[in-house]
């Protein structure tokens, strides 16, 4: 499908409405957490709604040039795995360490038996599940939205 077409607009400004639900999933995480939201964390939520909704513009042009029309779960599976590449592949690239001999190395001052300590790369898997568990459900919101507005006979 062409980047030119009018549905390819209809598409992108679902993609917005993918980055506020994502947002107000993660907002009500993090209040039923108990999330107190002072001055620094407010701007950072304040700055938060913007970045995810481009981040969700740019994984929908590879979704909407792959995606052919057919069902709302085949849209839904591309959007799914460009939205969790997008983030997951730069944090492994870059922050991930793959040397064996530094990656669970700990602090000289923590016990080798104190078993709360979370290493880097322990916490970069712990972020990309966590990212590929919430981009469930705004994705599958979205795409549903997304087939019944773009074509108007969806057969499911």
């Amino acid at each position: 499908m062409k980047l030119t077409d009018k549905r390819f607009w209809k598409f992108e400004a679902m993609m917005l409405i993918c980055g506020v639900i994502l947002f107000c999933q993660m907002l009500v995480v993090l209040l039923c957490n108990g999330t107190e939201f002072e001055s620094c964390n407010g701007a950072v939520l304040i700055l938060l709604l913007p970045a995810l909704c481009l981040y969700f513009v740019i994984s929908g042009i590879p979704t909407w040039v792959l995606y052919k029309g057919n069902s709302w779960l085949k849209l839904a599976g591309y959007l799914y795995l460009f939205s969790a590449l997008l983030l997951i592949v730069p944090l492994l690239i870059f922050l991930f360490d793959w040397n064996p001999v530094t990656a669970n190395m700990r602090p000289g001052n923590i016990p080798a038996d104190e078993g709360k300590y979370i290493t880097d790369n322990e916490f970069i898997i712990m972020i990309c599940t966590g990212w590929a568990a919430l981009l469930i459900i705004p994705v599958l919101i979205t795409s549903y939205l997304t087939k019944r507005w773009i074509v108007k006979r969806c057969l499911i």
